[in-house]
């Protein structure tokens, strides 16, 4: 598992897993109440998937995230590549 490097968010936690599946996305945590999936390369009402939350995810957060992989996304997809580079 590798840390997402472009950025980080305090009390969240975020990875790439390295035998992952497309399409480019990170995976971002906070621990005990909800994980999403963060598809960095579409438009920013879809690049988020609730994968389980026992809390939903504060709209802030989600924000947060969205802007930041926006932001970002060169970077991330360079990171993406290296971490899937068989």
């Amino acid at each position: 598992m590798a840390t997402v490097q472009p950025f980080q968010i305090p009390g969240l936690k975020l990875w790439f897993w390295s035998a992952d599946h497309e399409p480019p996305h990170f995976h971002a945590k906070r621990a005990g109440e909800w994980e999403v999936k963060v598809r960095f390369l579409l438009e920013p009402g879809e690049m988020i998937e609730v994968v389980w939350a026992n809390k939903r995810p504060a709209s802030s957060v989600i924000r947060k995230l969205t802007r930041l992989a926006e932001e970002h996304r060169l970077e991330l997809l360079e990171q993406w590549e290296e971490t899937h580079r068989i």
